[in-house]
């Protein structure tokens, strides 16, 4: 019997070591979103107020899409990780744990997170926020073309974006 107590004790412990680590690494990730996010905010900023100091530097509004897209596919990327964790959280060690501490499964945080039905609103915003950066810069750069931009890099620009965003969306896209 004291055998059996031992060996529930370190299953338990190994259980708790695993959540704690799977906790800490979700941490990390709201963590890395919250920086990715001001880092995009910046970069955006800057490269706007480069592209609008002179007519000459118009064409840095190109650049502009692939820092939106760069940046929201890591902030996505890091959302599919953090859902991969929750969900072997919630499936996998929150129940063994909650059967070997004879405790309600339901009472874990990730089930009970789960069926509070949580929206995802910043996932959609970042796919939002690309698409309107996207959108915004390119009908800028065609109201606005002159020589400099020429119709054949527009429209390599705006057909390799415009698949880029597509691509992604689809994806990351969840509902």
């Amino acid at each position: 019997m004291k055998n059996s107590s031992i060996s529930k004790e370190k299953t338990i412990a190994h259980f708790e070591a695993l959540r704690q680590d799977m906790r800490d690494e979700i941490k990390s990730r709201i963590r890395q979103r919250d920086k990715y996010s001001i880092q995009l905010t910046i970069s955006l900023g800057a490269l706007v107020a480069v592209s609008f100091s002179s007519t000459e530097f118009r064409l840095v509004l190109l650049a502009v899409p692939l820092v939106s897209i760069y940046f929201t596919i890591l902030i996505l990327y890091s959302y599919k990780i953090h859902s991969v964790i929750a969900k072997y959280l919630r499936e996998e060690i929150e129940p063994e744990l909650a059967q070997l501490c004879e405790t309600p499964p339901e009472k874990e945080w990730e089930t009970y997170y789960k069926d509070q039905n949580v929206p995802g609103i910043r996932r959609d915003f970042f796919i939002s926020a690309m698409w309107f950066v996207c959108i915004l810069s390119f009908l800028y750069l065609w109201f606005t073309k002159d020589e400099q931009a020429g119709c054949t890099v527009l429209s390599v620009a705006t057909a390799s974006y415009g698949l880029a965003v597509f691509v992604i969306t689809l994806l990351f896209y969840k509902r």
